[in-house]
């Protein structure tokens, strides 16, 4: 289950409010062309890795539930981690809702300058607070760019596509394609939840493992309107905002993994439900007092122990940051925006590890330096205000 908090919390842009409200209107419209009825060689796969599964419930791993939930988080490249000996010591230090992300700044082609930071996709109703140094960056930045831009999912495009890739062909059923295991705990967790079972009954695997988890994030208070992207675009101004994904895109990959892959995943976050909210507030701890190591254990501690989610891993995570990292690297180089100073706003869950973003600029010979403890410490002594918007 911490699989899909992770990729919710750190790296998805499915957006929390959304989806839920889009759950009841699921049960019908349009169906995925890559809908297919699951052959007798992958229920037999899946039958296998289900055995594997259920004799690993013994520990506390929640792979999928991590995912969403915050969604690489930091350590593990060539430099030192940056770790906080103490995390609770510094969130001791902190008012309720300020926060000292991860950040970077990257720099060495002939064109702009970067200003990382590492988000989470969701936010207390007051939003949270960031030190000034990171506001006194962002006011002196040229162009705003964003993982996704929040007008695609307002679009009503949003809900062909989510109907498009996320329900299963007409005729088509869950209960077919899951095993009984999984489908008798799914009924289960659907009686407590307001999702009803026939609307279920035609959503694919990733489509309901999200609805699931976004319920345990809003049960903690938490909305999407209140991540950390959403805060600097209502306060880009004239600024250019630049996403380097699409909807359409996102959509289809988590469409695209594996059937066996997504079962896993939702009957791992079925299995651990009950645990979503500890998992979402460690998280959320993690990346408020800027701990890399514990954020890097927390999202990546079942990518090397759970072969069966290396797809879900590739897709939502490393084959992104790739993607990314060419897109920002085109920035770098473009001499047009010599002198240019950009604010880059992507999932935390993108940034961390000898996979992520930063990781990967580096090793295309840019500078990048990550912003320093004592940086952050001295900007949240200061005096200006914290406040979220101006």
């Amino acid at each position: 289950m911490r699989a899909v908090c992770r990729y919710i919390l750190t790296c998805m842009k499915l957006r929390v409010h959304t989806m839920v409200e889009a759950k009841y209107r699921l049960s019908q419209g349009g169906h995925s062309p890559l809908a297919s009825e699951q052959s007798l060689a992958d229920r037999r796969l899946l039958g296998s890795r289900l055995a594997g599964h259920r004799a690993r419930r013994a520990s506390p791993s929640l792979p999928w539930l991590g995912l969403v939930c915050l969604l690489a988080l930091l350590a593990g490249g060539p430099w030192s981690c940056a770790s906080f000996r103490d995390p609770q010591a510094v969130l001791r230090k902190l008012e309720p809702n300020q926060a000292l992300p991860l950040s970077w700044r990257v720099s060495g082609g002939p064109g702009a300058e970067l200003y990382i930071l590492g988000s989470i996709h969701l936010g207390p109703p007051a939003g949270w607070r960031y030190p000034p140094s990171v506001l006194a960056t962002f006011e002196e930045s040229k162009a705003l760019v964003v993982e996704l831009d929040p007008e695609e999912i307002a679009a009503p495009s949003w809900q062909f596509l989510i109907n498009y890739y996320g329900n299963l062909p007409p005729g088509g059923s869950l209960q077919m394609m899951v095993s009984p295991e999984t489908w008798t705990l799914l009924k289960e967790s659907l009686a407590d939840s307001g999702l009803p079972l026939r609307a279920a009954e035609r959503m694919r695997p990733w489509l309901i493992t999200n609805l699931l988890t976004s319920e345990a994030t809003r049960e903690l208070g938490f909305s999407s309107l209140e991540g950390t992207d959403r805060h600097f675009i209502r306060n880009a101004g004239e600024r250019s905002v630049i996403s380097l994904e699409t909807a359409s895109n996102l959509l289809s990959r988590m469409a695209s993994l594996p059937s066996a892959t997504q079962e896993l995943a939702l009957l791992d976050t079925l299995n651990h439900y009950d645990e979503a909210n500890s998992f979402v507030e460690l998280t959320v701890d993690a990346w408020r007092a800027g701990d890399e190591r514990t954020l890097e254990d927390l999202i990546f501690e079942d990518h090397a122990g759970t072969p069966d989610l290396q797809p879900l891993y590739q897709a939502m995570f490393f084959d992104r940051n790739r993607e990314m990292s060419n897109h920002l690297e085109v920035l770098l180089d473009a001499e047009q925006h010599a002198g240019e100073l950009v604010f880059v706003v992507l999932g935390v869950g993108h940034l961390i590890g000898d996979q992520g973003i930063p990781s990967l600029l580096r090793e295309k010979h840019y500078q990048v330096q990550r912003t320093s403890r004592r940086e952050m410490e001295v900007s949240l002594s200061g005096r200006r205000s914290l406040a979220v918007d101006p």
